[in-house]
């Protein structure tokens, strides 16, 4: 892979992400979806135990917990954009990421470290939060890149979590 074709791959990339900003924000969710491989293997594990006002330590591999039933843990596109429907319901939400950290390990795969700020709000509680999002991407036989794996980490939190659901 030459140096244009890397810089095309980080910018595919960029732009898969931004896709799903705003398709989340949009709750747009068959293009949400559409930025996950059909295999995505998606770790909230962090930001569940955040929420609870705790810290995963030396937690399994996420294939593990998926394993294991672990809700936080989940498999697949379609799986995970039905997931978060339901969750952000009736939420306002919006997402920012800024400046990732990109990098393309093959002609077919790479991954980012995306830092985030989002502010959540069920009409009674409102967030604001900080963090990362740790993903890998692959690139499909049509050149677009989409999410291969996903895990969203925190930093901060300013305000109440929203109720899931509402």
């Amino acid at each position: 892979m030459d140096a244009v074709e890397r810089l095309l791959a980080i910018e595919a990339i960029r732009k898969t992400k931004g896709t799903y900003w705003y398709a989340l924000d949009m709750k747009d969710w068959d293009r949400f979806a559409s930025v996950f491989t059909e295999d995505a293997l998606i770790d909230m594990r962090d930001e569940v135990a955040f929420g609870a006002g705790k810290t995963l330590t030396d937690p399994p591999s996420a294939q593990e917990a998926l394993a294991a039933g672990d809700p936080a843990v989940s498999r697949g596109n379609k799986v995970f954009a039905a997931m978060i429907s339901v969750a952000l319901r009736s939420w306002k939400t919006v997402h920012h990421g800024h400046e990732p950290i990109i990098d393309i390990d093959s002609a077919d795969e790479g991954r980012a470290i995306w830092p985030l700020f989002d502010y959540i709000d069920d009409g009674t509680r409102a967030l604001m939060g900080y963090g990362h999002y740790h993903e890998t991407y692959c690139r499909q036989p049509n050149g677009e890149w989409l999410i291969s794996s996903m895990r969203l980490t925190r930093l901060r939190a300013d305000g109440e979590y929203p109720r899931l659901g509402t």
